[in-house]
């Protein structure tokens, strides 16, 4: 089988898997496409082209890390398994997998690829984007000693941070108050409160606070 059948048969595969599954209003390949063509950009191929349609599977569907292993190879499956979160809820599953690829420093390639297809998905001002300059800091903490010698892996860095304008104070503030609201049971408050804080419509704030909680 040729690697462009290969590349094929993952995008299937993982297209099917997702299913019905959205990314805002398209299709979930529409991000699984963005984060291949990041990765396009900067030259990079083989199992990291694989695990860029593969790398929501095990996060997000039915589908096993055996299942991955099985058809794809484990390669592949080291580094959709580092950037897969597991945890109750997004803090714990972003440390998870800051842990696995720290272990597996190579996927921090995929990892980058991957925020920053969001990052350039995220109008400035949205709720989206207001979370990843949030992160950022703990994100960069985590990662940003991986593979300190590549200069593609700089300018991987350099594109994201550019798209996040981390000139743009981070709105940290609102998310303590937002996370709080939510702990104590105040699910409709903290929904309003996302909405306030990021100028969006109600359906926005639900899968923003759905994907933070």
């Amino acid at each position: 089988m040729t690697f462009d059948q290969r590349e094929a048969e993952a995008r299937e595969f993982a297209v099917a898997a997702h299913g019905d599954q959205r990314y805002g209003e398209y299709p979930y390949s529409r991000h699984l496409a963005a984060v291949r063509g990041v990765l396009a950009d900067f030259g990079y191929g083989g199992d990291l082209a694989l695990a860029a349609w593969l790398h929501d599977v095990v996060e997000d569907t039915p589908v096993t890390a055996e299942e991955v292993e099985s058809r794809f190879g484990r390669e592949v499956l080291d580094l959709v398994w580092a950037v897969t979160g597991v945890g109750p809820d997004r803090k714990a599953r972003n440390l998870n997998a800051y842990t696995k690829i720290a272990a597996h420093p190579r996927a921090v390639i995929l990892k980058l690829a991957d925020r920053t297809a969001n990052a350039e998905a995220s109008p400035s001002a949205s709720s989206w984007m207001g979370m990843y300059r949030a992160e950022h800091p703990t994100f960069k903490a985590h990662l940003g000693g991986l593979l300190p010698d590549d200069p593609t892996v700089a300018r991987m860095w350099d594109r994201l941070e550019q798209r996040l304008d981390l000139s743009v104070t981070p709105p940290t503030d609102r998310w303590v108050e937002i996370d709080r609201l939510f702990a104590v049971g105040e699910r409709e408050k903290a929904i309003a409160a996302v909405q306030a804080a990021f100028d969006c419509d109600p359906g926005e704030a639900e899968r923003i606070l759905a994907e933070r909680v």
